[in-house]
């Protein structure tokens, strides 16, 4: 846990992307999988009290890599999916020279393959305009206290979300909460960040 608080307080040291997101995996490396799931269970109950998600239509979530300790987002997907709402899945364009991402609907996981990476995605495409989904559920390895993300690298959250005019909400573990993150131009920060613990609201919503 020293490493975390180092990280933060340390002003003499500019740290990189890199670092953080070396930093980011191996607090999630470190976490005990009782606290993970406790983790999950709460910061699932919170996202499902956000206001813009409970009269939300259509949802951008993410479908989790549990080995790499993603949020565990299944229950909260079956459930929006269970009130009638359309959940929406990425699904990475292979061998692409372009960061990019395409939907698929949520229908069940046993309709899912496996992309090159080893995360679950839906089959098939779904086209829909971007004007048509009201929430997105962002996943990153870490946030930081004013909006802005740091994923792996691949920048695809990154070209979707500067296309999507949504209400965009950071899912993020307490101890990868961080004052702040180094910033580029194309870094796209949601409005609205969930913890186990808190909410930060980053627009003039009643979020």
């Amino acid at each position: 846990m020293f490493l975390i608080f180092f990280t933060i307080k340390n002003k003499d040291k500019f740290f990189t992307k890199s670092d953080l997101r070396t930093h980011f995996r191996s607090v999630r490396q470190q976490i005990s999988k009782k606290t993970f799931l406790s983790e999950c269970r709460k910061i699932s109950a919170r996202v499902a009290a956000v206001p813009q998600l409970l009269e939300a239509n259509t949802i951008l979530s993410y479908w989790p890599k549990l080995d790499a300790y993603e949020l565990d987002l299944r229950p909260l997907n079956c459930w929006m999916r269970a009130r009638g709402c359309t959940v929406l899945l990425p699904i990475i364009e292979p061998n692409s020279g372009v960061s990019r991402m395409h939907m698929g609907q949520f229908d069940h996981e046993r309709s899912f393959i496996s992309n090159r990476w080893g995360i679950l995605e839906p089959q098939e495409h779904m086209a829909i305009s971007s004007k048509k989904i009201d929430v997105v559920l962002v996943p990153g390895l870490g946030f930081d206290k004013i909006g802005h993300r740091i994923g792996y690298g691949g920048g695809f959250y990154d070209t979707l979300l500067k296309d999507i005019d949504a209400f965009k909400l950071g899912l993020v573990m307490d101890s990868c909460l961080v004052d702040m993150i180094p910033v580029q131009p194309h870094d796209v920060p949601v409005d609205c960040i969930v913890t186990s613990t808190k909410l930060l609201s980053f627009t003039n919503t009643n979020a």
